[in-house]
This record gives C-alpha cells, structure tokens and sequence, in this order.
C-alpha cells in the first residue's frame, strides 16, 4: 500500500469517528457524513468505504443503545429505533452515494441510488406508525414535546394541537420525503466543496435529470394520493404508501428544478456555481411566503422538462 493511501486510509478512519461523534448534537447530526464523505472521493476500494460507514453505524447504534438503555426491555423500546432514523438514512445513503461514485458520474443517477435504501426505511416507519401498535410511541412522543413548553404555556389546547400532529398525517407521511431532503444536504455539502473548481461537475449539477417515464410515477402518485384524501374508506396504510411515494416524488423533481435553475442562471453568467445557487435556494426555503413558491415552483419545473425543452 502507498503511504498516499495510508494517508487517505487514516484520514477515513479520524473522519469515521468524528461522525460518530457528531452523531450526539443536534445540528451536527445532519452533518455527519460530510467528513467521510469528501475522504472517500479519494479511496479507491469500495470494501474500504462500506466498512467505514459501516462501523460508523455501529458505533452510532452502541452509543445510542448505551443511551437509552433503560428503554430496552419496557413497551418503549421503539423510541429507540426512532432516534436511530436520522443517523440510520444518512449512513446509508451516503455509503450508497459513496460507492455509487465509482460506478457512474451522473449525480442525478447516484443520487436517486442513494435514495432508495431511505424512501424504503422512511416508508417501514409511516407504516408503523400508521398502526395501533405505535399508540404507546406516540404518547410518549407528545409528553416529550410538550417538555419544551413553558409551563403556564400548557394548555388542554396546546396538548390537542401536539396530539393532532404525532397523531395525524404530518407525522406519519414526513418520514420518507424528509429523509430524501435530509440526504441531498451532506451530499450537497461533501460534492459543491470537492468540485467547486470542476467545470465538468458544474455542468453535470445543472444538467440533472429523472428519466421520462418517472413522471408517471408522480402522477400516479399523486392521483393516488387525492383520491385516498377524499375517500375516506381508503385503508389508512395505502393513504401512506400513496402520500409517500408522491411526498417523495416531489422531493426528487424539486432537485431536478434547482438543477434547472442552476442552468438558467449560467446562461447569464458563467461565473455562478452550484454552491451559490444551492444557498439560494436554501435561503428562500426559510423566508415565508416566498418559500412556498419554491417548493411549488421547482418540482413543477422539473415535470414540465419532460416535455418543454428547458436547458
């Protein structure tokens, strides 16, 4: 082995750790693929990033096991495959992206890989917790909620309204969609910092494209999802198959419509990059008002490229 490759090898294994470590805060969460990420660019051997996103998971499921170690064994114990989810899809589908990289350059085609192994864990989870068997979850869900309140801001209301969330589709149909858009961010982060000086990753990034016939798939989807709105006697776990698989559809055409604009926007000047457009558009998200316009905007845009020529 090269002393180059020791060098990579050793970063991974710091990078490995610091993800586990990353794993117990908060925002830091989120971010914990990134350093392993922008390591595994430069492995070769796909054996070597499987084994570290694996023990990165191990070492997050031990620590989180230590944690709540006196959930095991008592009728809360789900609670712990619950904190488990966001570690669970990042690791995952970043090992997918990772190994994936050696495969194919297409980010769009990597990415909806990466995507798989968490649509599938989002949607186990909307399922079960669409049953009675989560009942006992979700109580204990609302009574930590609540915990964050003020005491005089408690009120019969404020608990109805908690109950309405857990207990409703914002809380059942979000797992899937959300962990998609959760992936893109470490993704995002790890790729605009590798090739922020790459002209033909910039050109690929605003080239980004669904195959044709998945379009279908989000009609379908959708039609599927608004007939089980209106039809009340729809059983309630095909209500979250269908929001699910639409939810999630939207999510992929929204990146597809970032995409898009990215191409819109180098037409004008050829100085903008992915990282700035990305900002963009991760800034209006959180500005009201304007951000529902993008989440309705984009996807649309990435839909109508089917068939009006856009780029």
């Amino acid at each position: 082995m090269e002393q180059t490759d020791k060098l990579v090898i050793r970063n991974l294994i710091l990078c490995t750790a610091l993800g586990v470590i990353l794993s117990r805060f908060s925002i830091g969460s989120v971010l914990m693929t990134v350093p392993a990420l922008l390591v595994c660019y430069r492995v070769r051997q796909n054996s070597i990033k499987i084994a570290s996103f694996s023990v990165m998971l191990l070492g997050v499921g031990v620590w989180t096991l230590i944690g709540n170690r006196m959930l095991l064994g008592t009728e809360y114990a789900p609670l712990i495959l619950f904190s488990m989810y966001l570690p669970f899809i990042l690791i995952v589908g970043s090992a997918v992206w990772a190994v994936s990289s050696s495969y194919s350059k297409s980010s769009m085609r990597k990415f909806f890989w990466a995507c798989i192994p968490v649509f599938i864990a989002g949607l186990a989870f909307s399922l079960y917790f669409a049953s009675d068997a989560s009942k006992t979850v979700r109580d204990a869900m609302v009574q930590t909620v609540l915990l964050f309140f003020p005491e005089e801001m408690l009120s019969s209301e404020m608990t109805s309204a908690v109950r309405m969330i857990v207990d409703g589709d914002v809380m059942r149909l979000i797992f899937a969609p959300a962990g998609i858009l959760l992936l893109a961010i470490p993704i995002v982060i790890s790729d605009v910092n590798l090739h922020r000086f790459d002209e033909e990753w910039q050109y690929d990034f605003a080239n980004m494209k669904l195959p044709d016939g998945y379009v279908w798939v989000f009609f379908v989807s959708w039609i599927a999802a608004l007939v089980c709105r209106v039809v009340k006697s729809v059983p309630v776990m095909v209500h979250t198959i269908a929001w699910s698989v639409a939810l999630s559809m939207t999510v992929l055409y929204f990146v597809v419509g970032v995409s898009i604009l990215m191409a819109f926007m180098r037409k004008r000047t050829a100085v903008m990059t992915a990282g700035k457009v990305v900002f963009m558009v991760a800034f209006a998200c959180f500005i009201p008002g304007i951000n529902f316009a993008v989440f309705l905007i984009l996807p649309l845009l990435g839909v109508l490229e089917t068939w009006v020529k856009l780029r």
